[in-house]
């Protein structure tokens, strides 16, 4: 098995490095390979007690793209000639075993497997030497999600498809022309963000060690300091979304905890009309920040009554209308942006059970792609409870100058 591995691994090298160097558009091309050894490591008192064990590893195949001055664009200049990778990923978590007290079953979360893009960023570089940091978002499929009597002690992930998220800081050293050696040490997530039951998400901390190979060594990049006046850039905006706001009722996970034989295999996701109106000040090509209001009407109000009202619920309120205040800020890179929030209730009524899963506050992070040539949007964001998913929204917005300050 090594040995086909070592020969897929040449085959890959040699194809890279004929395409790189008979393709111009191509050699700003990097490959590599990522192995990474960690821990699971549970959000709370009850997830530390399904780990019985530890033995988690990852394995990457990635391929980056870094733009030199001939195709820089303003963005690349600010962020220092960032790195853009593109990979696949495996997550090996079946030598973690899970155990279900209440039950007396064990099991473990398998293997996911995804697919990501990641923003790499040096804050540090000498040319051979460099550090930084680096965020990555995508999709991963579940091997051996939750699933009554097989996999019960896996409240982990509980949908074949989770969201991705890693975070991680990195050195790096280039001790040869073609090759660079790589550690880093982070975070990763995979959660399915509300759209499933259980949802607990699988988060490790870890540390991998990784080689990047450069097939065009020979062609050295010419870089470029980025001159902030060369792109001036401080303006008032107004920020418009609308959008479908998914979510699935935690209070239905627990109202099956007596008996999990009588749980749905699948758990009903709502969709709900969301919006935002928000004012956001671009004062700088890679920066806005701003205030905005939030509005969701769900539409699982009836279902809300319904099963407060079987686990004893009495005397409740429920409104058909979700409205929040959020501060707001976002990172801009070329046609992408990350944008993340913190918020406040001003009005949520759904109940006794809601009112002890969620928060007075939210907050939310997600990523939109700005259409060229157009003030149109297309974002998609994951809105939490002390880092906790409740939903996943989908939307479509518009961002108009109001004016230059």
């Amino acid at each position: 098995m090594n040995r086909k591995a070592l020969y897929i691994l040449l085959f890959f090298v040699i194809v890279a490095h004929s395409v790189s160097r008979s393709q111009p558009v191509f050699r700003n091309l990097s490959y590599g390979l990522t192995y990474e050894r960690g821990n699971l490591i549970p959000g709370d008192k009850y997830g530390k007690d399904l780990i019985k064990g530890n033995n988690y590893s990852s394995y990457a195949f990635h391929v980056s793209y870094r733009a030199d001055s001939l195709r820089a664009t303003p963005s690349d200049l600010s962020f220092g000639y960032p790195v853009i990778e593109g990979g696949i990923l495996v997550s090996d978590y079946s030598r973690s075993p899970l155990y279900h007290p209440s039950s007396s079953t064990s099991g473990n979360i398998g293997y996911m497997i995804g697919l990501y893009g990641k923003f790499c960023r040096d804050l540090f570089n000498t040319g051979s030497f460099r550090m930084g940091y680096t965020i990555a978002n995508g999709i991963g499929v579940s091997t051996r999600p939750y699933s009554y009597p097989d996999n019960q002690a896996n409240e982990f992930i509980g949908s074949r498809f989770s969201i991705y998220f890693s975070t991680d800081l990195y050195a790096a050293y280039r001790f040869h022309p073609r090759f660079e050696v790589m550690l880093s040490g982070g975070l990763k997530h995979y959660s399915n963000s509300a759209l499933g039951r259980p949802n607990k998400g699988a988060n490790t901390l870890g540390m991998a060690l990784g080689m990047r190979y450069y097939p065009s060594a020979d062609v050295t990049p010419l870089y470029k300091v980025y001159n902030p006046s060369s792109s001036p850039l401080r303006r008032l905006e107004l920020d418009l979304n609308a959008g479908c706001n998914l979510h699935t009722m935690i209070e239905g996970w627990y109202y099956f905890l007596g008996d999990p034989s009588t749980r749905p295999s699948r758990f009903q996701v709502h969709p709900s009309f969301a919006a935002s109106v928000s004012a956001m000040y671009r004062y700088h090509i890679k920066f806005s920040s701003g205030i905005g209001i939030d509005y969701i009407r769900p539409s699982y109000v009836s279902e809300s009554t319904r099963l407060d009202t079987a686990m004893g619920g009495k005397n409740q309120t429920y409104s058909p209308h979700i409205l929040g205040v959020s501060l707001k800020h976002e990172i801009h890179y070329r046609q992408l942006s990350l944008c993340v929030g913190l918020g406040y209730y001003l009005h949520r009524e759904l109940g006794h059970f809601d009112r002890l899963m969620s928060k007075p506050y939210y907050e939310t992070i997600g990523l939109r792609y700005y259409i060229p040539h157009t003030p149109l949007y297309v974002s998609y964001h994951v809105l939490a409870h002390l880092f906790r998913a409740d939903s996943m929204q989908f939307g479509i917005g518009i961002r108009q100058p109001l004016a230059f300050l």
